[in-house]
């Protein structure tokens, strides 16, 4: 009743006076909602006050995106066009970021800061209205992401400060170098060109990873050395571990447990075999491959023994046949090589077998193969 007092309705983001209504009585006030119109309570405007309505006004609303920027990096601001936009309330990003508050929102454009976790993706936009709906952008936002140009000094000094050039090294939180266990997150210095850090004591020879916020792993092309180190081995002519099994071989040993892909300590490249003896004469048992061994003239293979590996004996063996027994020697990789003679002169080698001798302990094997 009384609804001929009402002066104006208020909507949120548009407002409608007395003389635009299609239907004006005592009982019935019929509107044209305007365009602007957004979700939330109705206002009636009278002069003894304003009324104001429990539930809020809902529309089915045509959510429409017609474009948006195509690259964006993370932490600037992406600018999506189309239609009723104001009636988004979240976007939902790649990798899972969702961001419900805006630089700006008008029915025709959103502007959404992008977080530093998104991903390169399409986006997702949940739009209000009578029905609820999730939008998905018909083509991917590219998030940028950094690049690595060089590694300085290198080869470097342990504890000594490493810095990274690049583009876009902002976006780094985490930097992993090779034998460290944990991800180097203080720096001494960052910014989109560079980035600096000290080098643990623990790190050795490969490539450093930098991973962004968005948790993108990113490999340097370059590998780090250090001061010191041996130079890199010789190539194998028949390799069947460098960094991965190779060949077709496979581990065919027993009583150890064998990692192929360790990245604690690595002779050359990003992988090593840490083999842990268990004291029963376990062993490491490359098989599942063939070669003939003629134009082969050794095995090659290197080993870091752990301290207390020190001064042990592996038994090395080709197809079963003559044992060869080495010597190790702790804290440093010994690159050790077996004519074909010393192995018994075999025509064809189908297996290689290193055995400890009834004790127990880690050693690191790499590059092992024929030459």
């Amino acid at each position: 009743n009384n609804l001929d007092k009402v002066t104006a309705i208020d909507l949120v983001g548009a407002s409608i006076p007395s003389n635009a209504f299609i239907e004006h009585t005592s009982e019935q006030i019929i509107i044209t909602v305007p365009i602007e119109a957004e979700h939330g309570p109705v206002t009636l405007k009278t002069p003894a006050g304003d009324i104001v309505s429990k539930s809020p006004l809902n529309l089915n609303v045509p959510v429409e995106i017609t474009s948006m920027t195509e690259t964006v990096k993370p932490g600037e601001t992406v600018s999506i066009q189309g239609e009723y936009l104001n009636w988004i309330s979240a976007v939902t990003f790649e990798g899972g970021a969702v961001v419900t508050t805006f630089e700006s929102q008008s029915r025709t454009e959103l502007v959404v800061r992008v977080p530093l976790e998104a991903q390169t993706g399409l986006l997702i936009f949940s739009c209000g209205g009578t029905e609820p709906i999730e939008l998905e952008s018909e083509t991917e936002l590219a998030v940028t992401l950094p690049a690595l140009t060089g590694l300085s000094p290198n080869p470097i000094e342990r504890g000594k400060t490493l810095t990274i050039n690049g583009t876009d090294l902002d976006l780094v939180n985490q930097v992993w170098l090779k034998g460290v266990a944990e991800p180097i997150t203080d720096f001494s210095n960052q910014s989109e060109q560079q980035l600096t850090l000290t080098v643990p004591e623990e790190a050795t020879r490969g490539t450093v990873d930098i991973v962004t916020f968005s948790g993108i792993t990113i490999s340097s092309t370059d590998i780090l050395s250090f001061v010191g180190d041996p130079a890199p081995l010789d190539p194998l002519a028949f390799p069947l571990f460098v960094d991965k099994l190779e060949n077709n071989a496979q581990n065919w040993g027993w009583g150890s447990t064998v990692d192929l892909n360790n990245t604690e300590n690595v002779r050359d490249g990003d992988a090593a075999i840490k083999v842990s003896y268990q004291g029963s004469w376990g062993a490491l048992k490359f098989a599942n491959f063939s070669v003939n061994a003629a134009g082969y003239t050794e095995l090659s293979f290197a080993i870091y023994a752990t301290p207390e590996t020190d001064g042990q004996k592996i038994n090395v063996s080709v197809n079963g046949g003559t044992t060869n027994v080495i010597t190790l020697e702790a804290g440093k990789w010994v690159e050790y090589k077996l004519s074909m003679s010393e192995l018994g002169d075999p025509a064809t080698i189908t297996e290689i077998t290193m055995q400890e001798t009834g004790w127990s302990g880690s050693v690191f094997i790499d590059h092992v193969g024929l030459r």
